[in-house]
């Protein structure tokens, strides 16, 4: 009997090791894939961080690369009305033509021979010359400026105490007689600051359009240190620890451009690597100016050796990643925790063997799990994020510290209140009315509010679950408030940095040419008004408002003079002009506008019937968007003059878009004529017409 009583007692302890056993491999297991959570969810995380930091940096940089590419295009077309005006070409022609050293200009002292009397006759050209030169590099901006013969000899120049020619000057205009285009030297510091040289070619009268024979050469210098010293001034969006730094590849190496240190030039010892493009990729490397971590990419300037550098401190990046897997560390331990207790109570129940033990053991464990709801009360006191119960009549029947704190009310007297009560008549009846879907539905309700706390404005993400009892009868609501006003403001400050973009590009159309920022002034409004009357959703309209106010970037790097060409096209000449979408395309490709911008500017082209440019879409294969566009442009077009036209009448406009309905939408057409009907259509046209 006694041995039975033991038989029986070994089975049953063993039952029990064997349960402790698989007890113990299970809580094992839900720490590992804890484990594998935090991980992955960590990772995941920081490759979204550096997903951010990466397309910012890369925004940031192409902005600037932009401003400073209009910036040098805007000082070379201003030489080019210089150089292209026929008295300056035909003088450097007439010197380039004598065999003779352009010295006798200064000394006067004319050589005996053939060309004495066309020698004399440029002597006396000379002052006029020399006035006309002077007075347009001071009118340009320039701090001084010369004309270089092919000898490599100055003959005119605004500064009477020009300096000699460096090697890196003569060098660039030898250049520029070989290849004769606009060219830049790299920056440097002088005794007026930091400055760069440009050089521009002078062609011969005789020149054709397919030969450019370069007579002289003009070299012009402008001071750079405001300019470059604003580039690379912070922004007021610019993140903490975010930097913008110049750099140029010198022959004795990398400088960064630093305008306001004495020397405006500082040497790199360990210059990042660049790419076979030349770009610098985005990592994390150390600081161009010191050995502190950050995330940089640079994006190097067409045509120069000069790189625009955009860092990010590491640290300050990370912070978000920092804090994700503090609280990811923390749930997984909340978890595991939980997980290890659920297993100590089953385990002490399944140990008990008469009443009084088991009694002792629950009191045991009552004891501990008094300890963990302490430590459970500790960890969500210590959770930012707003967490509380609500009864079925809408009173708060539990409140976290964190929501306490943010009401600025002790935690007992936050117990009994509502809604309204908590937070304003206003924001309390729209969270009320979440409350009833979350009742309705059963299911989980996430929204959105903006709740005042403390006269600052918050933002919430608020998810609500139905609580439930016995037979999944409700008992109330549990809400989680997560305060994301950051992410918020992080959204906010992007669409501000793409608004400046915006504006950056279309002070480059004005800058470039005020007729096209007039023509695209005149679009946008219009463009706009259609929109409405057509009832577009908003971010149609946005997308309608952004694209007709840059649908003429892409014409700026169109010749002038085609541009103005008072007789028809040539074919040829044509197909020039209709590059305008490839040159509008290679500038807003790179730019993330959150709406369908570039398509629609890519798009406006097009024709109803595929004869349009570039693509040949047809029908339904065209954007609303661009027909808009495609309406307003046309319109725009024709009562605007042109040089080989005047400007036509808007009820004739009008009449040749009706008549063309095989190319444009005549719903579009006929929302345009109800709008300029329209008082502000009217006020639009009045304004364009001054």
């Amino acid at each position: 009997m006694a041995a039975s009583k033991g038989n029986q007692a070994q089975p049953a302890l063993g039952n029990s090791r064997s349960e402790m056993v698989m007890g113990v491999a299970l809580i094992f297991l839900v720490i590992a894939v804890l484990l594998s959570w935090v991980v992955w969810s960590i990772r995941s995380k920081q490759d979204e961080m550096l997903g951010q930091v990466r397309e910012r940096l890369a925004l940031l940089a192409n902005s600037r690369v932009e401003v400073l590419q209009s910036w040098l295009a805007g000082h070379v077309q201003q030489t080019e009305r210089l150089v292209s005006s026929d008295l300056f070409r035909l003088y450097a022609t007439d010197m380039d033509l004598i065999d003779a050293d352009p010295s006798f200009l200064i000394t006067g002292v004319i050589p005996e021979g053939d060309e004495q009397e066309q020698m004399a006759q440029l002597a006396e050209q000379l002052p006029l010359m020399q006035q006309t030169f002077t007075d347009f590099t001071s009118f340009a901006g320039f701090m001084s400026g010369r004309i270089v013969h092919r000898a490599g000899q100055s003959y005119i120049g605004s500064d009477v105490r020009s300096l000699p020619l460096s090697p890196t000057q003569q060098a660039l205009i030898k250049k520029t007689f070989a290849y004769p285009m606009p060219h830049f030297s790299l920056f440097r510091q002088t005794d007026n600051g930091l400055v760069i040289d440009l050089f521009v070619p002078i062609l011969s009268t005789a020149s054709e359009d397919a030969e450019k024979n370069v007579v002289a050469v003009v070299m012009l210098t402008k001071s750079a240190t405001t300019n470059i010293s604003a580039m690379l001034s912070n922004s007021p969006l610019a993140t903490k620890g975010e930097r913008t730094r110049l750099m140029q590849m010198t022959e004795v190496g990398f400088q960064e451009i630093v305008p306001w240190s004495p020397g405006g030039m500082v040497p790199l010892n360990a210059p990042p690597e660049l790419e076979p493009d030349q770009r610098m990729k985005f990592a994390k490397r150390a600081a161009l100016s010191g050995q502190n971590p950050v995330f940089s990419l640079g994006t190097k300037v067409p045509e120069l050796d000069l790189w625009v550098v955009q860092e990010v401190d590491a640290h300050d990046a990370a912070k978000g990643v920092q804090e994700y897997s503090r609280i990811s560390i923390l749930i997984a331990a909340l978890i595991a925790m939980v997980a290890s207790l659920l297993f100590g109570v089953v385990w002490w129940r399944t140990m008990g063997q008469n009443q009084t033990r088991r009694a002792h053991q629950f009191q045991q464990l009552a004891t501990e799990l008094e300890q963990q709801r302490n430590f459970l009360d500790s960890i969500n006191g210590s959770i930012p994020d707003f967490i509380a119960v609500k009864n079925l009549d809408g009173a708060y029947v539990y409140a976290n510290p964190a929501l306490s704190a943010g009401v600025d009310r002790p935690e007992g007297e936050v117990l009994g209140l509502d809604d309204v009560a908590l937070f304003g008549f206003d924001t309390g009846k729209r969270l009320e009315q979440s409350d009833e879907e979350a009742l309705r539905t059963g299911a989980p309700v996430v929204c959105t509010e903006r709740i005042y706390l403390k006269s600052q404005l918050h933002h919430f993400q608020i998810t609500k679950v139905l609580l439930k009892g016995a037979q999944d009868a409700p008992q109330g609501i549990v809400s989680v408030f997560r305060d994301v006003t950051s992410m918020v403001r992080a959204e906010e400050r992007k669409r501000l940095a793409i608004q400046q973009t915006v504006e950056a590009l279309v002070k480059a159309i004005e800058f470039t040419d005020p007729y096209l920022a007039g023509h695209s002034v005149l679009m946008r409004d219009l463009s706009s008004l259609v929109a409405e009357d057509l009832q577009l959703p908003e971010a149609l309209r946005s997308t309608v408002e952004i694209a007709s106010h840059l649908s003429q970037i892409g014409k700026m790097f169109i010749d002038r003079d085609l541009l103005t060409k008072p007789s028809p096209l040539t074919d040829a000449e044509r197909q020039s002009m209709q590059k305008h979408v490839e040159h509008a395309a290679d500038i807003l490709r790179q730019i993330d506008f959150e709406l369908p911008v570039f398509e629609a500017i890519y798009q406006m082209n097009e024709s109803l019937d595929g004869s349009g440019y570039p693509r040949g879409l047809q029908e339904d294969e065209i954007t609303l968007q661009a027909r808009i566009l495609s309406v307003a442009n046309s319109f725009c077009a024709m009562v605007r003059p042109r040089a080989y036209r005047p400007a036509m009448p808007a009820a004739e406009a009008l009449q040749t878009l009706r008549d063309a309905a095989m190319h444009y939408d005549q719903r579009v057409v006929e929302a345009l004529a109800k709008a300029l009907d329209s008082a502000r259509g009217q006020k639009i046209m009045e304004k364009a017409a001054r």
